[in-house]
């Protein structure tokens, strides 16, 4: 409520350069057009130049969200967008809590999932406008929930779903495969390891039926292929976001993402102490490309970590010190948003 009462008594456009903020504009224009090129192109307010009749890049977002922007598509497009992502916002706090409390690393879940609403900062900001990642995070956390009880149908549900809705769930998927592969080498019982992880197979066929949609709209199956290939983040050296000045790396000033490197890193290290060695996998194939972009915006590709960051240093964010450190700071946070979309 601060945060978008600032747009609202401030600014004479109220949330339009909330609405504005990337990547919102092509999730909505995608909901709009259902990857439809013609449809795209006759819609085209943002003035993309990579936007034709023939092609556009909007493949590159996969269709959960903008599906979901549809159906609430009575309330207007942005106002839809902007809807759909503070909920799952809202739901991935939930989500978190009942994580911690299922995990048992510590006696007060609240405290530990209160910071979570500001950090990081680049999470609250992508969390408050229009994007994915909300929804996304969400999936991740219930995903990581209900693989914590061991109920492998509904963790699978969730990931396929997680997979429906941005495409690095692939990367979680591959770490449930050498998951799996470690209990079938502890076990040597294939048929067990078959029967209690083969749910995860829905994620393959999340992903089928993503390109499906894509050859119906487009005529290409492979279209988020060559969506993508319009950037070229992924590199074979790493570190490559220490490059300036390269491809999408705007600024010599990095010092945020050499510290992400190694929070993040000793987050998922310490998973394995924690004995969540299933989380530490999972963390650990996530947190590996990370090392190979060539981008300036590590905190947003690295934002599904967070789960695994704030149960990795749950012992220090629950005391009330950081609590309130958090929550004194958080003007400071809201601030770093506004700037970053102003």
């Amino acid at each position: 409520s601060i945060f978008y009462g600032y747009y609202f008594f401030t600014k004479g456009t109220k949330l339009d350069i909330v609405y504005k903020n990337w990547d919102g504009p092509s999730y909505l224009l995608a909901a709009i057009s259902m990857y439809d090129p013609q449809i795209a192109y006759a819609n085209n307010f943002i003035n993309s130049g990579d936007i034709r009749p023939d092609w556009t890049w909007l493949p590159a977002h996969f269709p959960l969200y903008p599906i979901f922007i549809r159906i609430f598509s009575f309330l207007g497009g942005f106002q839809a967008m902007l809807f759909v992502s503070v909920s799952f916002t809202l739901l991935s706090y939930l989500a978190l809590y009942e994580l911690l409390k299922a995990l048992k690393i510590t006696s007060h879940p609240l405290a530990v999932t209160l910071p979570f609403i500001f950090l990081s900062p680049r999470w609250f900001t992508v969390s408050h406008v229009g994007g994915s990642e909300s929804m996304f995070m969400f999936f991740i956390i219930m995903f990581l929930l209900y693989l914590s009880i061991k109920d492998h149908l509904k963790a699978g549900i969730f990931i396929a779903l997680a997979q429906a809705t941005r495409p690095h769930a692939a990367f979680f998927v591959l770490g449930m495969a050498i998951i799996a592969l470690v209990d079938l080498w502890r076990t040597h019982n294939l048929r067990n390891v078959i029967k209690s992880y083969y749910p995860y197979l829905l994620s393959p066929l999340a992903i089928i039926l993503t390109f499906t949609l894509y050859k119906i709209q487009t005529g290409n199956f492979w279209a988020f292929f060559d969506a993508i290939s319009l950037t070229k983040n992924l590199q074979s050296i790493p570190f490559k976001t220490f490059s300036f000045p390269s491809p999408n790396i705007e600024t010599f000033w990095q010092e945020v993402n050499a510290y992400d490197y190694v929070l993040y890193l000793g987050a998922c290290l310490l998973m394995f102490r924690k004995k969540l060695w299933q989380f530490g996998i999972l963390g650990l194939i996530y947190f590996i490309p990370l090392i190979y972009l060539q981008h300036s915006d590590i905190s947003r590709y690295a934002i599904p970590l967070l789960p695994f960051a704030f149960i990795a240093y749950s012992e220090v964010i629950e005391k009330k010190e950081f609590t309130w450190a958090t929550l004194l700071m958080s003007p400071a946070i809201m601030l770093y948003a506004i700037n970053f979309m102003d």
